[in-house]
Parts: C-alpha cells; sequence; structure tokens
C-alpha cells in the first residue's frame, strides 16, 4: 500500500495541472504583522503572465485589489495599510482558476 501511496503522489507531483499549482504554496506575505503596508511575493507559473493580488477584511469585503505582472521571475504586490482598522485580513492570490490564501495580521 506505501509504495502504491508513494507512485500516486508521484504521478500528481509531475502531472501537468498539478505543475501550475505546487509554485503557488510559496506565496508569501510580508512583514506579518504589518502596519503601513505589506509584501505578496507571487511564484512565476509556467504558462501564465499575471495573477490577481485581493485583500479581503474580516467580513468578507474586498478593499484591495491589484494585478500583478508574473515574469519568469515571480512578480509582487505592495498592499496599502495604512488607514486599515487593526485585525485579521486574508490576501488572495488568484493565477488562472487557481488561487491560495494566506492571513494577514494588520496592527
Amino acid at each position: 500500500m506505501g509504495q502504491l501511496l508513494g507512485l500516486v503522489a508521484a504521478a500528481v507531483l509531475t502531472g501537468p495541472a498539478a505543475y501550475a499549482q505546487v509554485p503557488l504554496a510559496e506565496v508569501s506575505v510580508y512583514p506579518n504583522p504589518a502596519h503601513i503596508r505589506a509584501t505578496v511575493a507571487v511564484p512565476a507559473v509556467a504558462g501564465v503572465t499575471r495573477a490577481t493580488v485581493t485583500l479581503v477584511d474580516a467580513q468578507g469585503a474586498v478593499v484591495f485589489e491589484q494585478p500583478v505582472s508574473l515574469p519568469e521571475t515571480g512578480g509582487t504586490a505592495e498592499v496599502p495599510l495604512l488607514g486599515r482598522a487593526p485585525g485579521l485580513y486574508r490576501v488572495v492570490v488568484q493565477v488562472g482558476d487557481q488561487r491560495v490564501a494566506r492571513t494577514l495580521r494588520v496592527e
């Protein structure tokens, strides 16, 4: 059974759909917690040139959204936080039909 799971995992990690998903696991948001602004680093994804970074508040309202160019080295977005209420926010990165979310604490 263990060998079968290893083969399935290898197939999943090497399949074309998985190739595009793996880099999104590397999305980072820093500093965290943040005060004035946060940087969202989006890794390069094969065959994709644009991503969208969205900041969502605790009520689920979109409070910031920015397109990001994705060259071969990946891209970054600066999220302005001045004037935002302290608390937890979700940073959502969407690349094509895939998305990943990170929690950001604003102080």
